[in-house]
């Protein structure tokens, strides 16, 4: 276009992609790197993904970029690999311990129904709960996020419903649901509901000893709307991070009841719409899980 990148955004100096031109028009040799990108505004843009970068001398002195975007590849991988990971770990535990507390119930069938065969059969019955919640927790997750129609939605109207739908829950518990202005956003309107569905549900499940107070709000941020579902309850454990967004990862360990799904399939429901999801510590106690989605 006639004009020079580092003149329009001097940054880019700093950027390791430019170093990694400068390398390859002064070595005369190409070079392929993949780089992930977390988030962030760089020199050039707003970008977040897995791309490759092929970088190839272009004549005495320039550099042809080829950048592929590969992050839908990588996420595919990565689910894969969870999964295997589940079906050698996870599920393997609670099939092995029910396989255990059979044989040894079967040995004690003649004995008839003692107090003893009793605790074994509830064991058994506990166990066989545990492995369904974690398939059936595999199969939400695998269902979650793969198709995304793009449509207006109102998610004043949509946390209004999922609102109606925890009513009883927060009523047991005296609590408090504060629902804010919210915008109209583009996306798939039911697949943002379970993303609401499961932040305002987790933030009067994971309560405190005083009683839970969640509220939702929004604001915009360019061209995203950014999403804010705040608690008062127990907080994420320190340290955890990105975990708590990981498959079966559960922040409280058994404490709380669940199989440590949720937050994973929000991830995977707000990524493919193109936004990113996170946790801060809320002021005073709790936690504020925060979610971008784009805006209409």
């Amino acid at each position: 276009m006639g004009r020079r990148l580092v003149a329009e955004a001097p940054e880019f100096a700093q950027d390791e992609a430019f170093a990694r031109m400068r390398g390859v028009l002064e070595s005369g040799r190409p070079e392929v790197v993949e780089v992930a990108v977390a988030a962030g505004d760089g020199p050039i843009g707003r970008v977040r993904g897995v791309f490759v970068h092929r970088a190839i001398p272009f004549g005495a002195d320039g550099v042809l970029n080829l950048v592929t975007d590969v992050t839908e590849q990588r996420r595919m991988e990565e689910e894969l690999r969870e999964y295997a990971k589940v079906a050698a770990y996870d599920l393997r535990e609670p099939i092995m311990a029910a396989g255990l507390f059979v044989q040894l119930l079967d040995r004690r069938l003649s004995e008839g129904r003692t107090k003893e065969n009793e605790e074994l059969l509830e064991r058994v019955q506990q166990t066989h709960a545990w492995a369904r919640s974690l398939v059936e927790g595999i199969l939400e997750y695998a269902r979650s996020g793969n198709t995304i129609a793009s449509e207006p939605v109102d998610t004043r109207v949509l946390v209004a419903e999922v609102a109606s739908s925890l009513t009883s829950a927060v009523q047991d518990l005296h609590g408090q649901l504060e629902i804010a202005e919210l915008p109209v956003v583009r996306g798939d309107r039911a697949q943002l509901g379970r993303v609401f569905q499961n932040l305002v549900a987790n933030g009067l499940k994971f309560h405190a000893d005083e009683p839970p107070q969640v509220s939702v709000s929004a604001e915009r941020r360019k061209a995203a709307s950014l999403f804010s579902v705040r608690d008062n309850g127990v907080g994420v454990p320190p340290g955890l991070g990105d975990e708590i967004f990981s498959m079966f990862k559960r922040a409280h360990g058994e404490e709380v009841p669940g199989s440590g799904i949720g937050l994973a399939v929000c991830r995977k429901i707000v990524e493919a719409h193109g936004g990113a999801i996170w946790a801060e510590p809320a002021d005073g106690a709790g936690t504020v899980m925060r979610f971008t989605v784009p805006a209409l």
